[in-house]
């Protein structure tokens, strides 16, 4: 959702030069944006094992060294687009004089030289568009292409004849268990969907997602499964070959806006974005008092602002569509 940034700077700053750092996994993921003219990548999963290993010396000296790459480069403006402890000591190890983010909780701003208020909003990346504004840049659209190299991936990983004509993709895996749709739900879905058309079914995920995956396309003969198989890049070349996304609110989902495709996006506990800058994604939000309730949930477990959107919500949106 930060992708629309880089162009925010470049126009408000023609001539600048924008690294991104980010975490080593993603590394390709980001180096295939526009707008981006380098990248670099923090070793998080190294630091993190060294200090479960107690290994205090050679982290200090890995974090002292990563320091003196990043002050190397002569950082005029770090930005700090997530809004947490972490990220903005990242910032502050870059060396920049000026250093620019949120207000936080974890009162990340002490190590920022700026700081603004995370904006409460319903619109879509509201947050980035704010940081955005503040640099004097009022145009954001999101923008995360896949390298060439994911479509390669593509060709050897998946089915030829699947990427050559439309098909649907689902995204129903994510990290917090209160922003899953009903594994019934999405099993009603896929059979009623089947009833009514003969288009592929495409299911995403991660690898740890192939098991419940599997378990969805069981419900009929030929649902495709490529969660865990692919990259994230090939994840988001797929995506933008899809002819509609449904999905929770995870990042898969909200690559396939930022890929201009059409999507539908399930909401529940986590706050919606009601306002997606474009006619091609639409929200299903079904407003409960205690929903959004974030990462407090109080139903004990029966997530019922997810349970209540019905597969035959989802079915009339696709009927629509096709």
């Amino acid at each position: 959702m930060a992708s629309g940034l880089p162009a925010n700077i470049k126009s408000t700053f023609d001539d600048s030069r924008i690294t991104w750092l980010v975490e080593s996994p993603y590394q390709k993921f980001v180096a295939a944006h526009p707008h981006i003219d380098d990248v670099i990548p923090w070793p998080k999963a190294e630091w993190s094992a060294l200090a479960k290993n107690k290994q205090w010396v050679t982290l200090f000296n890995a974090v002292r060294s990563f320091r003196r790459e990043l002050r190397q480069r002569n950082f005029t403006v770090a930005i700090d687009a997530q809004g947490l402890l972490k990220s903005a000591l990242l910032c502050w190890l870059s060396g920049a004089k000026r250093r620019i983010g949120f207000k936080s909780k974890e009162h990340s701003e002490w190590l920022l030289t700026e700081s603004i208020a995370k904006p409460q909003s319903d619109d879509i990346c509201s947050e980035y568009k704010a940081l955005g504004r503040y640099l004097g840049a009022n145009r954001y659209q999101m923008n995360l292409p896949a390298p060439a190299s994911a479509y390669a991936e593509l060709n050897v990983k998946v089915e030829a004849s699947l990427i050559h004509k439309p098909f649907i993709a689902i995204c129903p895996f994510t990290t917090r268990p209160q922003k899953h749709w009903p594994h019934g739900h999405w099993q009603q879905l896929i059979k009623d969907f089947r009833a009514t058309s003969a288009m592929p079914i495409v299911i995403l995920g991660g690898p740890g997602d192939q098991e419940k995956a599997a378990e969805l396309a069981a419900v009929i003969d030929d649902v495709i499964v490529v969660a865990g198989l692919l990259s994230l890049e090939a994840s988001g070349a797929l995506l933008s070959q899809a002819y509609a996304v449904i999905g929770v609110d995870t990042g898969l989902t909200h690559l396939a806006i930022a890929h201009d495709r059409t999507t539908l996006t399930l909401f529940g506990s986590t706050c919606p974005y009601r306002f997606t800058d474009t006619p091609n994604a639409t929200v299903i939000f079904k407003a409960l008092p205690c929903a959004p309730c974030k990462r407090r949930p109080t139903c004990d477990g029966a997530y019922i602002c997810m349970s209540n959107i019905q597969p035959d919500d989802v079915l009339k949106w696709l009927e629509r569509l096709l």
